[in-house]
């Protein structure tokens, strides 16, 4: 029997996501789970950030020397990383999306496809985020210069970089956005048409983060992109997504303003998406 949109097969037992307490790479696994009805702990690590904790709060924020102690002991040397309930942990976020989507199911359907050639291009899809993902997010030189970094400290927004990348037709970041707008499916709502899966879930996770933590919105994404849109308005619209963020919607508020950056933000598309 199908399930609803927004009704998802439940599994039993308890994960622990390990990650920083922004969004990044670890919330795609957040919002799966949250789909999926999945019960899951945060065990969360402070940013490697040179910044002062706020002062008064019980929560330490940044901590430089945290994550140097811990990756020796991930799996990969990476985040996030997922400790199933069984007590192994096992890392790296698009293995983790594919593991989690092969037991959650939406309208009879698993997240990560049964049918090689839908999974396929299930992987292709999230193989081209993944390739945004350094451009945006990884260091360069000055490190004040670094799309993602630069809001994280504080600085500001990166515009001239951002505006050479996505300038249309020509931009690298543009282009990349284009080929995922163009393979994914004419009927909706999602990448695969009426198939849900885990690379709605990434991009959902990725553009909502991004849109906040790199560029001022989604629009540069978002304009005359009507597909990509319209999947992650789609993730959005899910029943147990607008549950999971509306019950953290209140105890986000209290997250550090560093600079011209209100932590805070950095959900503020997840919400929009979720219309809460």
């Amino acid at each position: 029997m199908g399930l609803e949109r927004g009704e998802f097969m439940a599994q039993q037992g308890k994960y622990v996501l390990t990650y920083y307490k922004i969004p990044g790479r670890g919330e795609s696994l957040r919002v799966l789970m949250a789909a999926g009805g999945i019960e899951f702990e945060e065990n969360n690590v402070p940013l490697p950030l040179p910044i002062p904790n706020p002062e008064g709060s019980d929560i330490v924020h940044f901590d430089p020397g945290a994550w140097a102690q811990l990756k020796g002991t991930t799996p990969w040397g990476t985040m996030p990383n997922l400790t199933l309930p069984n007590g192994k942990t096992y890392g790296q976020q698009r293995a983790l999306l594919r593991f989690l989507g092969k037991s959650i199911k939406n309208n009879n359907q698993a997240l990560y496809p049964e049918d090689a050639e839908k999974a396929l291009l299930v992987d292709g899809f999230m193989d081209v985020v993944e390739d945004i993902w350094p451009v945006l997010a990884d260091t360069v030189d000055p490190i004040e210069k670094a799309p993602l970094l630069s809001t994280l400290l504080g600085i500001g927004i990166q515009e001239q970089f951002l505006g050479e990348q996505m300038e249309s037709s020509s931009g690298p970041l543009a282009m990349k956005f284009d080929h995922i707008e163009r393979a994914a499916s004419d009927d909706g709502p999602y990448l695969l048409g009426n198939h849900l899966t885990v690379a709605d879930v990434f991009l959902f996770a990725a553009i909502s983060w991004w849109g906040a933590g790199v560029f001022g919105s989604m629009d540069p994404i978002l304009s005359e992109r009507p597909k990509i849109k319209r999947s992650i308005e789609g993730v959005g619209a899910l029943e147990n997504i607008q549950r999971y963020y509306s019950g953290l919607k209140e105890t986000r508020q209290s997250l550090p303003t560093v600079g011209s950056t209100d932590y805070a933000d950095y959900y503020s598309n997840f919400h929009a998406l979720c219309q809460i």
